[in-house]
């Protein structure tokens, strides 16, 4: 797993992306988080996710929210 933070998400179309601390950035849809609804997603909130292969790119899965 890799460890990062919410660094922008937008509620109204369900994506943001995620910043690990690699520091690079990575897409994540809101239905791959599996402990929060896309109306408890914060920017800034620590999160745990893996690394898949999506159709425009590499994109986070599994994403939990630690914090």
């Amino acid at each position: 797993m890799i460890r990062g933070k919410v660094n922008n998400f937008n509620p109204e179309h369900d994506f943001g992306f995620l910043k690990g601390t690699d520091k690079n950035k990575v897409f994540f849809h809101g239905s791959s988080v599996e402990n929060k609804t896309k109306n408890e997603i914060e920017i800034g909130q620590a999160v745990e996710y893996q690394i898949a292969q999506g159709k425009k790119g590499p994109q986070a899965v599994k994403v939990r929210v630690i914090e």
